[in-house]
């Protein structure tokens, strides 16, 4: 019976003010039509009652109406709060430097919403952090695909140059790294042949 009272479920759910509001309203709607049809049944009439109950059941539904497109807003205005209350710890923890740690926050908050620019353009930037130049290029390329994204287009070129100087300044660690032990083993080998 509370189900069909409206603003109840907002009150129990949210406890939001507006929902108390539109639960007093109803009441105040119900006592009137309920002391019209059973304590003043002298003082109107069976056309006037049923003009009543129609209005009555026509406010019931806009009421309760209303009710839920409020629960339907707030709904949406806590999972934008949990969004963004997540993207903040992951941007903690990208200052921190736990690059896993960010990682871990935003890839469930990417299943959730694939499109969502700011959350893959720090991915991206995660992935050149941890050196996964590859994984960080296909989330720019994806990035550059979406129409509301042309305003991180600097952000997305700094990402990419980046990536391309981390990349090369890697292999050429990677070559510099091999090359001298490439030297000292032919110093061994000259050195063995001497004996």
């Amino acid at each position: 019976m509370f189900s069909f009272w409206p603003g109840y479920r907002g009150i129990v759910q949210y406890g939001h003010w507006t929902f108390l509001i539109i639960a007093l309203l109803f009441a105040l709607l119900l006592d009137g039509v309920l002391i019209a049809n059973f304590y003043w049944t002298a003082m109107i009439t069976t056309s006037q009652r049923n003009i009543l109950l129609i209005v009555f059941f026509i406010a019931w539904f806009g009421l309760f109406t209303v009710a839920v497109l409020r629960s339907q807003f707030l709904n949406a205005i806590s999972k934008t709060d949990e969004k963004d209350t997540i993207f903040r710890e992951a941007i903690s923890f990208y200052l921190r430097g736990d690059w896993f740690g960010a990682e871990s926050l935003i890839l469930p908050v990417l299943k959730k919403n694939p499109r969502d620019i700011e959350i893959l353009l720090l991915l991206a930037t995660l992935y050149r952090h941890t050196q996964r130049y590859n994984e960080a290029l296909e989330i720019l390329d994806k990035l550059s695909l979406f129409e509301n994204a042309n305003h991180w287009f600097p952000e997305m070129e700094t990402e990419r140059k980046l990536i391309a100087e981390e990349s090369a300044e890697t292999s050429t660690e990677t070559n510099s790294e091999t090359t001298p032990e490439t030297n000292s083993t032919e110093k061994r080998n000259l050195s063995a042949d001497c004996f």
